[in-house]
């Protein structure tokens, strides 16, 4: 398969509109914050993008009647909780936003894959002409 200049130049074009849209919603994703409360209500934890505590709190005096192993199981879950919830809308965020056959939720690509990606390039592109 032979390209013109102006259809790579549409490939072109669309990559960087492609990139575009990505790094956008990177910024986005990096943004993002979750916040998890315990059914109790007591409980509430806030974790960053990267799902790293960013704050903590315990309301009422309830939680003074847990044995302290009961009250950081339910920390824990509180957090966990965050977590999923942050790297779950980060994934939607990120659905759909890269060119086929990419899945930036993924993670990036191994070597063997991105050689198999140009091999398959390479071999879509052929010779080019203008």
């Amino acid at each position: 398969m032979q390209f013109t200049g102006d259809e790579i130049e549409q490939m072109m074009a669309e990559t960087r509109e492609t990139h575009a849209r990505l790094a956008e919603r990177a910024a986005e994703v990096e943004a993002l914050t979750a916040t998890a409360t315990s059914k109790d209500r007591v409980l509430s934890a806030t974790v960053d993008a990267r799902g790293v505590l960013t704050d903590l709190k315990i309301t009422g005096q309830s939680w003074r009647e847990l044995a302290p192993k009961e009250l950081c199981s339910r920390i824990v879950d509180v957090v966990a909780q965050a977590q999923s919830d942050v790297q779950n809308r980060g994934r939607e965020l990120l659905e759909g936003a890269g060119p086929d056959g990419l899945d930036p939720t993924a993670g990036l690509p191994s070597a063997d894959e991105m050689t198999a990606m140009m091999q398959d390039l390479v071999a879509q592109f052929g010779e080019v002409s203008k």
